[in-house]
């Protein structure tokens, strides 16, 4: 276990940068090889595949928000055991988590292909990008598997302290789905699909790659003959923690889909343009995201190891951390975002590049709003509180909502649709907030 981070010993501050850096510098490559596949469209197919490109991300993101919810279950479990040094809970911790993941992806597989065109004309995807948007998401309602496996490995890895071997099984997946992407628009003209099938291969790639490395340099987790048995009493465990942080990930998601619908309001201009500015956006939120989502293998970590006043220290330590990111990055995003537009379409028309700067200014540059409310909801999560983590989730879909409506269908005012994401950041950190504190306050208190 030479790989693995302590983080139940030492000062949290550079604890966290220590584990974060690898972590950050996955998520980069992870969002970074989304971005290709608008970029890749954008550039070789036009305006209006990246439109239905756009169209389909809220519902990509939900797929991917449910299978990322039972993997960072699985991996705040295995924080927790790893603390107590506890390998055969790891190895149960994986079966079962692997046995949910397989059923949730094989219902979605089977019912993804009828459900997509319904899907995309309820959200009012427009005729000229309906096509293209529907192809696209049926590949991705197939192939939900791949991410299953890819996301697993990674939080096995990051459970135990080990950012790094994570990190390389992110660049295996980057640099696959950029190729892949390149052959099978521009040599192969599979279209918008061939961008899904790319992304899907990619994730399938690294995780064998992950598999293997796994097996080879953690022997004390490799299964055994009982552990393939179902432990009932671990998967309700497992499934009680994955089902708030997947329902967490699939309202924020729904909220998305709620923008997209508004979106979908205004013009084709306005939706090739959105679907820039919000890859943009996420890329530039990145950091403070990953920052805060350390803490849910920080807070578990000293959790099992009995630890619970370290938690405090590691909640100073990620904040401050968090407020600084968010002042270099917004500063950024100010002085590039129009022209960053330029890298999804070969000569965007000054609509778009004002629709971009828009939504940089008023809903990506306040990402230390993110930041803070992503840390209190990580460390209720790494405490075993995920119902309390979900409550400050409902409130942010709540408020993403209103502004949504009212900003799209009564005012048609994109200004106050961007507002919907630093005011339900602000809204989702009252409750946890106010629960981290109170939890904090019980376990440190001295009997």
């Amino acid at each position: 276990m030479a790989r693995s981070l302590d983080m139940t010993t030492g000062h949290p501050l550079p604890l966290l940068l220590r584990f974060t850096l690898p972590t950050l510098t996955g998520n980069l490559l992870h969002q970074a090889y989304s971005i290709t596949d608008s970029v890749v469209v954008g550039q070789f197919l036009g305006q209006t595949a990246l439109a239905s490109v756009g169209c389909t991300s809220p519902i990509v993101m939900l797929l991917a928000a449910l299978m990322i919810g039972i993997n960072l279950a699985v991996g705040i479990l295995i924080s927790q055991y790893f603390g107590r040094r506890d390998y055969d809970g790891i190895r149960r911790a994986i079966i079962n988590s692997l046995y949910l993941g397989l059923a949730i992806s094989l219902i979605l597989a089977v019912a993804g292909g009828s459900l997509a065109e319904p899907i995309l004309r309820w959200m009012g995807t427009p005729d000229g990008p309906l096509q293209n948007a529907v192809a696209y998401l049926r590949v991705n309602f197939v192939t939900v598997v791949c991410p299953l496996f890819y996301y697993l490995f990674s939080s096995i890895f990051r459970g135990m302290g080990d950012s790094r071997t994570a990190l390389y099984c992110l660049v295996v997946a980057a640099l696959g789905n950029v190729g892949l992407d390149a052959l099978f628009v521009a040599v192969f003209h599979l279209g918008v699909a061939g961008t899904a099938w790319a992304t899907a291969l990619a994730q399938a790639l690294s995780a064998v790659f992950a598999a293997v490395l796994l097996w080879r340099r953690f022997p004390e987790i490799r299964p055994r003959r009982g552990d393939w048995r179902l432990d009932r009493r671990l998967f309700g465990r497992i499934t009680g923690l994955a089902v708030p942080i997947a329902l967490q990930s699939a309202f924020n998601n729904l909220g998305n889909v709620i923008v997209q619908s508004g979106i979908n309001s205004f013009d084709e201009t306005v939706m090739a343009a959105y679907t820039a500015a919000g890859r943009i956006g996420s890329l530039a939120l990145m950091p403070v995201e990953t920052l805060a989502g350390s803490l849910s293998v920080y807070a578990g970590q000293n959790l099992g190891a009995g630890r619970p006043e370290r938690i405090r220290q590691g909640i100073q330590a990620a904040l401050v951390l968090c407020l600084g990111t968010s002042v270099v990055l917004g500063a950024g995003l100010l002085v590039s975002g129009g022209w960053l537009a330029r890298l999804f379409l070969a000569e965007p028309v000054p609509a778009v590049q004002d629709v971009v700067q828009r939504y940089l200014l008023i809903a990506a540059v306040p990402g230390f709003l993110d930041g803070f409310m992503q840390v209190y909801q990580q460390v209720l999560r790494g405490v075993n509180h995920p119902n309390q983590a979900l409550a400050g989730g409902i409130v942010q879909l709540a408020v993403r909502m209103l502004l949504v409506a009212v900003g799209a269908w009564e005012l048609h005012n994109l200004d106050v649709v961007w507002l919907a994401w630093p005011l339900a950041w602000a809204a989702g950190s009252v409750l946890p907030f106010w629960f981290c504190r109170r939890y904090l306050k019980a376990a440190t208190q001295v009997p």
